[in-house]
């Protein structure tokens, strides 16, 4: 591996609206943190990345770790606006639906004096762990992920002490939808999982304008002609006493067979009437429920529009494993804030990747779209035809065989 000897010409573009958010050389560190980000390989923290870094020219590692305790920037209106100029590429046209879609993440942390760190459930392993618990928004449309905000989750007791206004994650959730201005005549359908099913979020979707699409949680209270039913109950007995019917949805890694009773409009109990659909997977005896107050949506059209959901699933996946979320190690909640949206940036850049890579109309066959980790590749390539003309200046051998040494990561 080699080091980053500057930022390609070709990523200026990605940066150069941003540049009047910054101040001093800030905009500087904010570049090559996000490109170190979206490029190494391995661990992300600071440490590590600074290894990608030439440093021969470059600040010390000791401003960059100022850069993120430091808060003279705004990430969160920063983020804004790139999601809105990467939306702006993709040419949305009126009454075309972008899907804003909500979840949240845990992350586990060693830390004990880690501020707005405390004791969380993490549901994917079954155990409580000591970490940060952070709600994310991201626009798909089109077939890209575009990141559009990250909120800390901070508790009770911790704001108490660090004198933040409390927010629960659904009113985070909330604040994400509230954000977003959509183009002009473009619809957005909001989806999220049942813990967002609630009346912070369902009235902030009804303010905006927005329609939603979600899943009832088993022991939610629904009502029909004055009976009141158990969603779990109630979604078995109709998949016992009607008529089901099937379809498949092609993905990526196959086909996928659903079947489904149609349950109608019903009244959900705290968020009003909703279409109610019952469904289940290839041969999961789950049965899962979904509801919409989209009217203009069928049945079918429901769960393939839910099923657009797990794109988050696989940008939390590829933002962990890939670029580094989470991977910081100062103690101060700025510092764990700015890395969250430094991740999100790195994702953006991808995104931008990906836009450029197939036009601004971003409609070839997804067979051709890239994973994160392709995109990756496409960004290392455009470095190393970047450090290929650095090295073009050297007239000799030896010139060349030292600047080579100079530049060599040491495994």
């Amino acid at each position: 591996m080699f080091k980053i000897v500057r930022i390609p010409p070709k990523l200026h573009i990605f940066f150069e609206s941003l540049k009047d958010r910054f101040l001093y050389h800030h905009f500087e560190y904010f570049q090559l943190l996000v490109v170190l980000m979206a490029f190494a390989w391995g661990r992300h923290t600071l440490s590590a990345l600074y290894r990608h870094l030439d440093s021969r020219t470059r600040p010390h590692r000791s401003r960059f770790n100022n850069f993120l305790k430091v808060g003279r920037w705004d990430p969160a209106a920063t983020l804004h606006q790139k999601a809105h100029e990467l939306l702006a590429a993709l040419c949305p046209q009126a009454r075309e639906v972008i899907e804003l879609i909500l979840d949240d993440s845990k992350k586990a942390k060693r830390g004990q004096h880690m501020e707005a760190a405390g004791w969380i459930h993490d549901p994917t392993t079954g155990r409580t762990v000591w970490g940060h618990q952070y709600v994310c928004a991201v626009l798909h449309f089109r077939g890209q992920v575009i990141p559009w905000g990250i909120r800390l989750y901070v508790k009770k007791e911790q704001c108490r002490k660090l004198g933040h206004p409390f927010r629960k994650t659904t009113q985070l959730a909330a604040d994400l939808i509230r954000e977003f201005t959509p183009p002009k005549g473009v619809q957005v359908r909001v989806l999220f999982d049942s813990y967002y099913l609630c009346p912070a979020v369902v009235s902030t979707c009804r303010d905006q304008g927005f329609r939603y699409v979600s899943t009832l949680k088993g022991n939610r209270n629904l009502f029909r002609n004055g009976q009141k039913l158990k969603t779990a109950k109630h979604g078995q007995a109709l998949f016992r006493k009607h008529k089901k019917t099937s379809f498949q949805i092609t993905k990526p890694d196959g086909k996928v067979s659903y079947t489904y009773v149609d349950a109608g409009w019903l009244k959900v109990n705290g968020i009003g009437q909703a279409h109610g659909v019952f469904s289940r997977k290839n041969h999961d005896r789950r049965i899962l429920g979904l509801v919409t107050d989209d009217p203009s949506l069928s049945a079918r059209q429901i769960i393939r529009i839910y099923n657009d959901r797990w794109c988050i699933e696989v940008y939390f996946k590829d933002s962990k494993q890939l670029l580094g979320l989470g991977q910081y190690q100062n103690l101060s909640r700025e510092a764990a804030v700015t890395h969250l949206h430094m991740v999100c940036f790195a994702q953006a850049l991808l995104t931008h990747l990906a836009i450029h890579r197939r036009g601004a109309q971003g409609q070839q066959p997804s067979a051709t779209r890239l994973s994160t980790a392709g995109l990756q590749n496409e960004l290392r390539r455009m470095v190393w035809k970047d450090l290929t003309d650095h090295l073009k200046r050297f007239s000799t051998g030896d010139q060349l065989i030292k600047e080579l040494q100079r530049l060599l990561i040491a495994a």
